[in-house]
């Protein structure tokens, strides 16, 4: 049996949860041992295989949590696959500019992990789980990408899912 693996996220407002909640469901299916869990709860690698870790992105970088998961825990990482994931609205609408541009914003951990596979998907705004601050500065946008609505597409979230066994048991997920 092959080791666990561990979807982690880094969420300000649940969307990315939602996400890694879905992804390690379509794990599970596959027969894979997946646990799911918030990078802030994450203290040791040790019990897994790989990793699948997203993050949302607010002003065009990973949330800070996503950055402090992969400096704290770069050597383990850089001994198992790893899968990265991110939303936000530069995937609002999926086009190849768009796809350049989210890619770029996952620099700072692309920079320091070699991911298997990378999925970018749009994200969710919803004032009511915002805090105030972003609430204000949204409240006044009716249309474009920073208007209320959830831009996060199932479909395409749970077919990148499906792709990640096979690459990371190809990338060398070792026994358990």
């Amino acid at each position: 049996m092959n080791k666990r693996i561990l979807v982690a996220y880094a969420t300000k407002c649940g969307s990315t949860a939602e996400v890694a909640d879905v992804i390690g469901h379509v794990l599970t299916e596959a027969g894979e041992a997946a646990d799911v869990r918030s990078v802030a709860d994450v203290k040791d690698l040790s019990p897994y295989g790989a990793v699948v870790l997203g993050s949302a992105v607010r002003m065009g970088k990973p949330l800070p949590a996503a950055t402090r998961f992969v400096r704290q825990h770069q050597a383990a990482l850089a001994k198992m696959p790893v899968a990265l994931f991110s939303l936000g609205i530069a995937m609002n609408e999926d086009t190849p500019e768009h796809r350049t541009t989210a890619q770029e914003y996952l620099a700072p951990l692309t920079s320091a992990v070699q991911p298997v596979a990378v999925g970018l998907f749009g994200g969710k705004v919803d004032p009511a789980t915002m805090s105030p601050l972003w609430r204000l500065a949204t409240s006044f946008i009716k249309e474009g990408d920073m208007a209320p609505g959830d831009h996060r597409d199932w479909q395409a979230i749970r077919l990148w899912a499906n792709t990640l066994v096979p690459l990371l048991n190809k990338a060398g997920r070792t026994e358990g």
